[in-house]
């Protein structure tokens, strides 16, 4: 019995050194839990104010966001409104460009029938110059002829045949207006 409690004896020291070293043990997990705890909660701090300063980082970036995307609707009004100016200018060239050619075109057309009309101008100025030419030729043959008619009835006057009376006739006819002008004397 002594051995059985000699060797109880020597358990219950390994019993209690084993005791001890898990004591031991368990205050030292215990010390690295809590250790490991605040580590976890001081990196769980840091990652809340990382996440807070993230939130208010992502907050700024919607309302630049929102700004951005409010000046780039303003920017595409404009543009729309930039892009029907120039449309209508674009159509009012084309009209100006139609008109000018237009303007062009009866310019050409005035320029043409102004030469023809300088050209006939011309043409009847040359023979209004013929034209004028002859009447004055005819008018000097004219003369002539009425010189010798006069001269032919002088010669039968002066005669005195019997053939007078035809030669008063012949004055007669060369010089109508002249009875005419006796006899209202």
């Amino acid at each position: 019995m002594l051995e059985e409690l000699q060797h109880l004896q020597q358990q219950i020291k390994t019993l209690i050194n084993y005791s001890a070293n898990l004591q031991q043990s368990l205050s030292n997990k215990e010390q690295q839990h809590a250790e490991s705890t605040q580590q976890i909660q001081s990196e769980l701090l840091q990652s809340q104010g990382l996440a807070k300063d993230l939130e208010n980082r992502l907050n700024s970036s919607q309302s630049e966001l929102k700004q951005y995307k409010d000046g780039m609707q303003q920017l595409q009004g404009e543009h729309q409104t930039l892009h029907d100016k120039y449309v209508r200018l674009e159509n009012s060239c084309a009209e100006l460009r139609k008109r000018f050619e237009a303007l062009i075109e009866q310019r050409n057309k005035l320029k043409t029938d102004y030469e023809t009309v300088i050209h006939q101008n011309e043409t009847l100025q040359q023979q209004i110059k013929e034209l004028t030419f002859n009447r004055d030729q005819l008018l000097k043959k004219n003369e002539q002829a009425k010189h010798k008619v006069e001269a032919i009835i002088q010669r039968l006057a002066i005669l005195g045949t019997s053939q007078d009376t035809y030669a008063q006739e012949i004055q007669q006819l060369a010089h109508p207006n002249a009875d005419e002008s006796k006899s209202y004397e």
